[in-house]
């Protein structure tokens, strides 16, 4: 046992020399042979631990104990009654850290400042238990099950192998290299996990968290702070607010609720489930199905090989390479849709549609105007004040419309049905070599006008044009229906 004074001499006037303070420091020493199924446990505020784990049974414990007071006489009073009790028993040894009374003076000149540093080697097959407070700890080499508990200090652990569960507020977690489950739950800083050979659950608020390397399934709970998420090997989950949510590699589905925070999520081996709210979700290389949910914020996506079910509102929609279906539903915001295998389906308003090389499709939009182009498959399209064009449809053809203009083009060698419908508006309809098409078509405060061949019965005037027709281009095998009111009628060839 070393015990050593040192005092602090200030030369300076008399009210700045009420300032002045005695040091006295003193050492505890003990090693303690641990029993077969004894656990430690370990009660301390004040001071840093230090914990390692070595292969041999014995428990060996150092302690710095060190005292500031307004005298010398105060100070070593003072530490040599700080007591560091270690208890053993048949099923636990309990070390304790136990303080004296302080006394104090008018303003608090003769307070007492004190604080114990532990370092303490321990064999690493016993289990662990810390509570502290006002103090790191540090934890590294437990082959065991540990449970670590501090406040208003930085928590590490590293290099261990058991379940762990591990808790702090006001200062950071750092967890790295552990081979079995983790718990770590945290708040008002952040929290940081790499390369866990087992699942992680971790929660915390007002800090951020970033996990790396998880072998199985992670569930992140955070708030008021980013979470970052690379890289796990089971299915994973993460809940937060007013915060970034990034995640990639996720070897397993993924479900993700955010408020407040953009999404970003690349490389998914499963399904994605993303809900978000009044920023941007964006996703890509997702091998399953993905489900989006946002509001007030953008959506942009690409390459999904499973089906797509998409629903936003204020915010733009960017869609692109989906293997299977894709069913989304806007509001007050663009859609834009390209290279989709599946049938697509939209509904939107206050918003363009656009449309590429996608299966059937069906759009009902309003107020504002539809463009599709190469549709493999029926096309059924509505809207309202915005024009409709569709180009390269293979399939039969539905189009309502107000207050816009159609032009319709069609693809391939057999007919297909088409009706179309309008108003104060033109329609043009495009068609493939060798129609054979039964053409039905009005319209009012307009012409119909025909750059094909057209047997009709109606009322012609001059330049082969009319306002009500009927009769075949070709043999007729096909319908077409044309209905329009204050705008011409175009049937031309493509």
């Amino acid at each position: 046992m070393i015990k050593r004074i040192s005092a602090v001499v200030l030369l300076c006037g008399l009210p700045a020399c009420l300032w002045a303070r005695e040091e006295y420091t003193r050492s505890f020493d003990k090693t303690v042979t641990l029993q077969p199924g004894e656990r430690i446990r370990l009660e301390h505020s004040l001071g840093n631990i230090e914990v390692h784990g070595h292969p041999s049974s014995g428990v060996v414990i150092h302690a710095d104990i060190k005292v500031s007071a307004a005298d010398a006489n105060e100070a070593k009073s003072f530490a040599d009654n700080i007591a560091i009790l270690v208890e053993p028993s048949s099923s636990l040894l309990s070390i304790r850290t136990r303080y004296p009374e302080r006394n104090s003076s008018f303003f608090g000149f003769r307070n007492t400042s004190y604080s114990v540093r532990y370092t303490i080697t321990v064999p690493e097959t016993a289990p662990l238990e810390i509570r502290n407070s006002f103090g790191a700890v540090d934890v590294s080499g437990m082959k065991s099950n540990c449970d670590v508990k501090t406040s208003h200090g930085n928590l590490t652990f590293r290099d261990g192998s058991g379940t762990q569960r591990i808790e702090n507020s006001f200062a950071s977690i750092q967890v790295s290299d552990n081979r079995g489950d983790i718990t770590v739950e945290n708040s008002n800083a952040s929290v940081n996990v790499t390369d866990i050979t087992g699942a992680a659950s971790i929660r915390n608020r007002f800090g951020s968290v970033n996990v790396s390397d998880v072998s199985k399934a992670a569930a992140i709970t955070n708030s008021n702070g980013s979470v970052n998420l690379a890289s796990s090997g089971g299915p994973s989950a993460i809940n937060n607010s007013f915060g970034s949510v990034t995640a990639s590699d996720i070897r397993g589905g993924l479900t993700v609720n955010n408020n407040n925070g953009k999404i970003e999520v690349n490389s998914v081996q499963g399904n994605a489930t993303l809900s978000g709210g009044f920023s941007e979700v964006r996703f890509s290389n997702i091998t399953g199905d993905v489900t989006v949910s946002n509001r007030n914020g953008a959506v942009n996506g690409r390459n999904a090989r499973g089906n797509l079910t998409l629903q936003n509102s204020f915010g733009a929609v960017d869609i692109g390479d989906i293997g299977g279906s894709a069913t989304i539903t806007g509001g007050n915001g663009a859609v834009s849709v390209s290279n989709v295998k599946g049938p697509v389906t939209i509904q939107n308003s206050f918003g363009l549609v656009h449309t590429d090389n996608t299966g059937a499709l069906t759009v009902h939009n309003a107020n504002s105007a539809v463009q599709a182009s190469g549709v493999h498959g029926n096309a059924s399209v509505n809207t309202s004040f915005g024009g409709i064009t569709l180009d390269n449809v293979s399939g039969a053809v539905s189009v309502g419309n107000q207050n816009g203009a159609v032009d319709v083009s069609l693809s391939g060698s057999t007919c297909r049905p088409v009706e179309i419908k309008t108003s104060f508006s033109p329609v043009r309809v495009h068609l493939p070599p060798n129609p054979s098409y039964h053409v039905m078509a009005n319209t009012s405060f307009g012409k119909i006008r025909s750059d094909l061949p057209l047997q009709v019965s109606g009322e012609l005037t001059g330049g082969g044009t009319a306002t009500v027709i009927s009769g075949n281009i070709g043999s007729g095998q096909c319908p077409l229906k044309i209905t329009n009111n204050n705008g011409d009628v175009q049937i031309l060839r493509q």
